[in-house]
């Protein structure tokens, strides 16, 4: 597909499409059991034979040559958490989610990493079928996801859920681009027990960022052969302040001034408004056929600040109008303003697909085809601010413009046993996206009488027309993979993949795996596998403006396409893949019936990382030439960054999980540890576009140690759940004072009892963070009002309590 920025983006035949589908590779490792139907399913999900990710044939997580995690319905509904990537980082300790209270669109679509891996590194799945991109391209949200493009899981509402599935392993020679750290697959329910409705009220103990929440699945029969099933969450989250007072509005106070807001600027969780739902049914057309169709669609309003402007910005300069009067902003806001950014989130996607055999033409082979739509949007939304280049024309709520992200793909899979012990599976795959830039309204990116006062929305200025287009890109796929079990003590994978796009050419990668049981209790695993990450038409064409903190000043951060010609002056060139290399090695033993163990190292290199590079100073002459280029208000800006594939990295880690049953009179006691140490090395870059600064923070952003360890006892009616969540220390550089502070490791309890007061009815009461822990202050910056860091790696709430009750129809 040929890249159009203004015009149509190009589609392929009818014809070419039809030959394509043919070829195209289905991203499914749940065949047997996500969307097939059955005449009378009334168990849970969590209950049934399994498939895992990391296998195209029936093997438990158990029998994998690869380290998968199983996580049931009833430990996603657990947390009391709106959010799931909050759900997952509390299950998966290499699963890293920062606080982000005032970071742009990171705010709202918060990048997620694993096993220290930026967050378009791992591919997510529902049901086997690869989802689609927000159309979020991070420009913020810490050194180790900054210029990531990701899917964005808080879409998909928990109660929706039949399980999670998590593989730690590379598997980009089996799905495809971004299976570099690891693959997250959530397989949606399909039982059909009626109706459940679950109803969720917390808040926490500074009585802020009340959160209620309303929850209900519904599964039914569809005829005797299919099922259908549909779940809808509705959540709403108040914002939480923890702050200092800015000392710009400190003094202000100190003055006498009256309507200073305290804080000036509100540090802390953003508001949230949810409604999701997803869908999942299945039809058997006969004995040999299957008919599927699953989807989700969400919408999600969110809301959050940005910094206070105090009177000394250069906003608040007097300029002479053209009837002889002075004007200053100061008549509008005395005390100064802090801008209120949000954003309307709209997500849907949606799947439909025919599989089954062909028996009794040819025994044994099995074919799924399907299709498969996603779309991301977001549209801006920016609240008591102002363009001050319009002067006193200037509105004061604005809509800079949207952003959207479009994927389609055709997919087909095939397997076929080769004999008892020796199977192959084989297909092909069709992908296209298409990512969009709107243009805001005119008043939040016009130039008017007045520039020396700033161009733009102030906060974030719109997106122009020049600016405005929409780029696609497209690929095919091809792969084989193969297993065979030699002996009964030994299985061998191996699998190769093929992808030609139409912007950079092609990559092959390709697979080894490896299992062998030493003794009936100890089992021995390992993996061999080179990946790739390609990169988004939107990583290659965004241009943004962020304000960032600079001795208490703020100053504009244009972020401009590595196509432009003041990019490719500071160094800027087309974007390539990235390329990895990725090894495991791990043993699992069955210590007694009820303990097991399993460890598992690995060493993950990316070569040619894409990230943002640092900020270049810009001179008047640069100013002018990005005006000249389209880049309505370079004149404001102070720095200018681009993509990059400017670094490498070595990442190396063990996994460790620990599981005990323990059965009394007392009642059933279930005991998990997982713990995780990651660490990841720049080993080399280019110190012209990566600094030193960069470089540290990308090698010491998160912590390098993380343990969870849960416990769950049942008693007749009741159960108790104890949580805690160990996090390492970690270290961070304030972009203003040019200082590292390292931040001291945190230990967070949670805990919850049940009681199932019918066979129907449940209530809960639990308290999270119950010791109110809280992240070590910054150092630096704190005049700002900055009172956490920005991305500190647990959340800075303190406790939050909750009750909930659940009641079956």
């Amino acid at each position: 597909m040929t890249n159009n920025k203004h015009g149509k983006v190009p589609r392929k035949s009818l014809l070419s499409l039809a030959v394509l589908m043919a070829l195209s590779h289905l991203s499914t490792a749940f065949a047997d059991t996500d969307t097939t139907s059955s005449k009378a399913k009334k168990k849970d999900d969590s209950t049934e034979v399994i498939s895992v990710v990391g296998s195209r044939f029936s093997r438990s997580a158990a029998d994998s040559a690869a380290p998968v995690d199983v996580f049931t319905a009833k430990d996603l509904q657990s947390p009391a958490d709106n959010d799931m990537n909050d759900i997952i980082r509390k299950l998966v300790p290499s699963y890293n989610v920062q606080t982000q209270p005032l970071d742009d669109g990171s705010s709202f679509v918060r990048p997620a990493e694993l096993r220290g891996l930026a967050a378009d590194e791992t591919l997510v799945l529902i049901n086997g079928k690869r989802y689609h991109r927000s159309a979020l391209v991070q420009l913020s949200g810490g050194s180790l996801s900054k210029g990531s493009q990701a899917p964005d899981v808080s879409n998909i509402p928990a109660i929706g859920l039949g399980r999670l599935d998590v593989l730690r392993d590379g598997a980009a020679a089996q799905y495809g681009s971004d299976a570099i750290a690891g693959v997250l697959n959530f397989v949606l329910r399909s039982d059909t027990n009626g109706l459940e409705t679950q109803t969720e009220y917390g808040s926490t103990s500074k009585g802020d960022g009340d959160l209620w929440k309303v929850d209900a699945d519904y599964g039914t029969q569809m005829t005797e052969n299919g099922f259908l099933n549909v779940a809808a969450e509705i959540t709403q989250r108040d914002r939480t302040v923890r702050a200092y007072q800015n000392s710009y509005a400190a003094e202000y106070q100190a003055e006498g001034m009256t309507g200073v807001a305290d804080p000036a600027t509100p540090w802390g969780t953003p508001r949230n408004k949810s409604k999701r739902i997803v869908w999942n049914t299945g039809l058997d057309l006969d004995a040999h056929r299957t008919l599927y169709m699953f989807g989700n669609y969400s919408d999600t309003n969110s809301e959050g600040t940005f910094s206070y402007r105090n009177l000394s910005n250069s906003i608040f300069t007097d300029v002479t109008l053209d009837d002889g009067s002075t004007f200053n902003f100061n008549q509008w806001f005395p005390s100064g303003f802090t801008p209120s950014f949000g954003a309307d989130i709209y997500d849907v996607s949606q799947v439909v697909g025919l599989k089954g055999d062909t028996t009794p033409f040819l025994d044994g082979l099995t074919y799924d085809f399907s299709g498969t739509f996603g779309r991301n949007r977001i549209e801006y939304f920016l609240h008591n601010t102002v363009n001050p280049s319009l002067g006193p024309d200037s509105p004061t709520n604005f809509n800079p413009g949207n952003l959207q992200q479009t994927e389609k793909s055709l997919n087909a899979d095939f397997t076929y046993p080769l004999s008892e012990t020796w199977n192959l599976a084989f297909g092909g795959e069709y992908h296209d996206q298409v990512y969009k830039m709107e243009e805001g309204d005119y008043a939040s990116w016009e130039e008017g009488d007045y520039p020396e006062l700033g161009i733009g929305s102030n906060g974030y200025p719109g997106i122009t027309p020049e600016e405005a287009g929409e780029w696609g890109e497209s690929n095919t796929a091809a792969y084989v993979e193969t297993e065979w079990d030699p002996t009964m003590n030994l299985m061998l994978g191996l699998a190769g993949r093929y992808e030609h796009y139409s912007d950079f050419g092609s990559a092959s990668t390709g697979k080894l795996s490896a299992r062998y049981n030493l003794t009936d209790n100890l089992v021995l695993r390992s993996t061999l596998s080179n990946g790739f990450m390609a990169p988004t038409p939107g990583q290659s064409h965004t241009t943004s403006v962020s304000t960032k903190i600079e001795d208490d000043s703020l100053v504009q951060v244009g972020t401009v396409a590595v196509d432009n010609s003041v990019a490719k002056y500071f160094g800027a060139k087309a974007l390539k893949p990235e390329k990895s290399v990725n090894f495991s090695f791990g043993a699992g033993w069955t210590i007694t019936p009820n303990l097991t163990a399993t460890l598992d190292m690995y060493q993950i290199k990316v070569r040619d990382r894409i990230g943002i590079s640092e900020n270049f100073t810009l001179s008047d002459e640069d100013k002018a030439a990005l005006t000249a280029s389209g880049v309505a208000g370079a004149s404001d800006y102070s720095y200018i960054r681009y993509f990059t594939n400017a670094f490498n990295t070595k990442t190396r880690g063990v996994d460790l999980v620990l599981t005990y049953n323990l059965s009394s009179a007392w009642g059933d006691t279930n005991f998990s540890l997982a713990g995780n140490y990651n660490k990841t090395e720049v080993t080399s870059y280019n110190p012209d576009v990566i600094d030193a600064d960069r470089k540290a923070s990308l090698e010491n952003g998160l912590p390098k140690s993380r343990v969870n360890f849960n416990v769950t006892h049942s008693f007749d009616v009741y159960r108790l759940d104890l949580g805690m969540r160990y996090y390492g220390t970690w270290k961070t550089q304030d972009a203003s004072e040019d200082e590292y502070q390292t931040f001291g490791s945190e230990v967070i309890v949670d805990t919850s009892g049940t009681w199932l007061a019918t066979d129907k009815l449940s209530l809960t009461a639990g308290v999270q963070n119950l010791f109110d822990n809280y992240p070590d202050e910054v150092k630096y910056g704190t005049s700002a009002g900055e009172k956490y860091a920005n991305n500190s790696p647990i959340g800075t709430d303190g406790t939050r309590w909750f009750v909930r009750a659940n009641y079956k129809f």
